[in-house]
């Protein structure tokens, strides 16, 4: 074999790498019905020592990130945790072939991987949204608040080039109320459901009438408990909050690291 023939080999070798979503208890199949990222291979387990890694191939060449490749990596990660414990790795892991995913993923890895499984045993995350009705956040801020209420009663009727600061702080008390009415509804649906929970974490949201979103870790067995705790909620807040619940999923905010 000549250095020329070398060189095209090597190069042909490294346009390919192994695509890797997550790890599990060892097993032998994998979700073989979804598109893969990259959307070229199959997705397969690959073991060693007790523990899979759910990898597939793909071509380095092509950059990650699209839409597809995002949703494509969630569906298989929530595909296995239907029924199987699941450690999500980061979106984009990519080891050079299945012999890194073994010796340099799996073995070094596995007390610590071994650990995460064990704490996350027989458990699933929901993700809860939630988004103000018809401004009803805006409404109750002005009702609660006498200052936001006084001030907005100044403002009546005068002209938009007048009463600058005013307005300014007008804006910043209604910020400043809204944010707070926000952390405490993420509050009270942490409270609502706590009974049926391990765990749950707070995320910060966006856009004008978005009221929450929160993430729970929910043993298998609780899942009517909270799925009831949750309906329960959005019968209370019909009139001002509407909650949307995603889920199962795999565990995407329980896993510490990758």
């Amino acid at each position: 074999m000549t250095a020329e023939t070398d060189h095209q080999q090597s190069r042909a070798e490294t346009t390919h790498g192994t695509y890797v979503y997550g790890v599990t208890r060892a097993r032998e199949d994998a979700p073989s019905d979804l598109p893969a990222v990259g959307g070229d291979s199959e997705v397969r387990a690959v073991s060693r020592g007790g523990l899979s890694a759910l990898v597939s191939d793909l071509e380095i060449s092509r950059p990650l990130g699209t839409p597809e490749d995002l949703l494509a990596h969630e569906r298989v990660l929530d595909a296995v945790a239907a029924d199987a414990t699941v450690l999500p790795m980061r979106f984009g892991s990519v080891l050079t072939d299945v012999d890194a995913v073994t010796d340099e993923l799996l073995e070094p890895h596995r007390d610590e991987f071994e650990s995460a499984l064990a704490e996350l045993d027989g458990a699933v995350q929901y993700t809860v949204r939630g988004t103000y009705l018809a401004d009803a956040h805006l409404r109750e801020v002005v009702e609660e608040e006498p200052a936001i209420a006084e001030l907005r009663e100044q403002l009546r009727g005068v002209a938009e080039d007048v009463g600058y600061e005013e307005r300014v702080r007008l804006g910043e008390l209604v910020h400043e109320a809204v944010s707070a009415k926000r952390q405490a509804d993420a509050e009270h649906l942490v409270r609502a459901t706590e009974a049926a929970a391990l765990r749950s974490q707070v995320h910060d949201v966006v856009g004008e009438a978005e009221a929450l979103h929160v993430s729970f870790l929910v043993d298998r067995g609780q899942v009517p408990d909270f799925e009831a705790a949750l309906e329960e909620l959005a019968l209370r807040w019909a009139e001002r909050v509407g909650l949307r619940q995603i889920g199962p999923l795999a565990p995407y905010d329980f896993v510490g690291g990758d």
